[in-house]
């Protein structure tokens, strides 16, 4: 009994969450990551309904049912937190994972009785894709602990998809698909997933209450009144100018420090390069800037002897293999060649 009562509970506290970040989200309408959280909690009430109560676990369709119900929580979950750290998120590795494993979960279904190997292979796709977004966490981690606390909810999140299912298979063995709802797996499953998911919940709420007391926070003036909003425009022509000052070419230069020499809260400078400027993320912004200035070097008879690894770092980049890279994609040719082209049509005009 206590095990149906766990598998009640389960989705229905997961609705709960999508419900509050889908109010969340309906007092600041910008923030999408917000909105994709919320998703993220509804698939995963739908996921555990499947599993705990709508379809028996004999049928295909409750491996089906499950496995897409949870990797679309599972993929919204690390878009979220990808789109608020700025990061960008490999949607096409994920779907591959996903979608890649679903024909391989039904097969084993029709082979074998077993729920072993299924429910190994399905946990190890979602700890895949919850550790990438464990990866992208961990670059913003020291900006607020947080941040940090964030990071290491992710990354325990994605561990225990790991771990759960062996233990269970080193202590029950192998484990029939009609005696998976008596197993100490069912109990395992609905317990420690609703742990990981709650904490989640409230890492996530109170991180993102932050961004919402940032944003909104505003510093009297000495007349006690409320400092005037601060048109984007405004922000981005302010961006700007900082960014003329060649501050591009610090080494160490993350969102954070430009954040704070721009006056901008870190929050809304993602927002802007992201949404009102159209770069992907931040790196992709800051390329733009170093790019331009190795394209101009390139182009100038006066940096003809200078080595292209020297203008690449003196213009911010710490990776060679990085900045050519960048570099092709940028200009259809390798540094060298561009270099070379420029020499040319110099010479031929």
């Amino acid at each position: 009994m206590g095990q149906q009562i766990t598998g009640l509970l389960n989705p229905l506290f997961a609705l709960i969450f999508s419900i509050s970040f889908f109010g969340f989200w309906l007092v600041q309408k910008d923030k999408t990551h917000v909105l994709g959280v919320s998703a993220a909690y509804l698939a995963f009430a739908c996921g555990i309904f499947i599993s705990n109560i709508a379809i028996t676990t004999q049928s295909a369709w409750h491996v089906l049912g499950t496995h897409v119900f949870y990797s679309m929580a599972c993929f919204a979950l690390v878009w979220s937190v990808c789109k608020r750290a700025g990061q960008e998120v490999d949607k096409l590795f994920s779907i591959a994972v996903l979608a890649g494993v679903a024909p391989i979960l039904i097969w084993i279904h029709s082979i074998s009785g077993l729920a072993n190997m299924r429910i190994i292979l399905a946990n190890a796709a979602y700890a895949v894709i919850l550790f990438m977004g464990a990866a992208r966490l961990w670059h913003s981690r020291h900006h607020h602990p947080l941040e940090y606390l964030l990071f290491i909810v992710f990354g325990l999140m994605a561990l225990q998809f790991l771990v759960r299912p062996f233990t269970v298979l080193a202590f029950e063995g192998e484990l029939l698909n009609s005696d998976y709802r008596n197993s100490i797996y069912y109990l395992s499953l609905n317990v420690i997933l609703a742990l990981a998911a709650l904490l989640l919940a409230i890492s996530m709420i109170a991180v993102f209450g932050m961004d919402y007391v940032r944003e909104n926070s505003r510093t009297p003036n000495k007349a006690g009144t409320k400092k005037t909003e601060v048109s984007d425009e405004e922000k981005i022509a302010r961006l700007k100018s900082i960014m003329e000052t060649n501050i591009h070419r610090e080494h160490d230069l993350d969102v954070s420090t430009l954040a704070d020499k721009s006056g901008i809260h870190e929050y809304q400078l993602r927002s802007l390069i992201n949404q009102s400027m159209g770069y992907r993320n931040f790196r992709e912004f800051l390329n733009s800037y170093r790019l331009k200035e190795v394209q101009s070097a390139l182009s100038d008879p006066m940096f003809d002897a200078a080595p292209i690894t020297t203008i690449a770092f003196d213009s911010g980049f710490n990776s060679i293999p990085s900045f050519n890279r960048v570099f092709k994609a940028e200009f259809g040719v390798a540094p060298t060649e561009y270099r070379d082209r420029q020499i040319a049509t110099r010479q031929t005009a």
